[in-house]
């Protein structure tokens, strides 16, 4: 999981910020399942 910000620093520069988390296990193994359905339906 990502999620990216803009921001402008105090010398005015701008840029982007990525603030990310791993993801859990499950979060993995529903993922691998969702996959492994999507390329038995091609």
């Amino acid at each position: 999981f990502a999620t990216v910000y803009p921001f402008e620093s105090c010398d005015g520069s701008k840029g982007y910020l990525s603030c990310r988390r791993r993801a859990s296990e499950d979060e993995i193994k529903a993922s691998e399942e969702l996959y492994r359905k999507w390329k038995l339906e091609e």
